[in-house]
């Protein structure tokens, strides 16, 4: 998306948060789509599942409308874009991270495993 945000933007042109898009989106083979387009179905499809899951997907729903506004997706990653750009995102195990960053004047959010979700894998 970094390269490619008008594209991706593009892609959402004239889409609609639906049920019947969801299930089309997860049918959908990735390997048969653009890089673009791989990168859009996954966004949409993450948006619009309930609980974020990547696997075992299903429509999530609300009665105050959808989460996600497909007409500001740019504005949306804009945002998100600006709030992370004064931090570190590190992929480290949590002890390495702690052991590296850890000083006085640092916060760390840790986010730890979900041991009672049996949906959610462990590690």
């Amino acid at each position: 998306m970094q390269n490619h945000l008008e594209e991706f933007v593009r892609q959402f042109k004239w889409a609609l948060s639906s049920r019947q898009v969801f299930e089309w989106q997860k049918m959908t083979r990735p390997e048969n789509l653009t890089d673009i387009q791989r990168a859009a179905r996954f966004f949409y499809l993450q948006h619009h599942a309930f609980a974020g899951k990547v696997t075992g997907q299903t429509f999530g729903t609300a009665s105050t409308g959808p989460a996600i506004n497909l007409l500001r997706i740019e504005e949306n990653l804009s945002a998100a874009w600006q709030r992370l750009s004064g931090t570190y995102v590190e992929h480290l195990p949590w002890l390495e991270c702690a052991e590296r960053y850890d000083r006085a004047h640092t916060f760390h959010y840790m986010d730890p495993p979900y041991w009672s979700d049996t949906a959610l894998p462990v590690r």
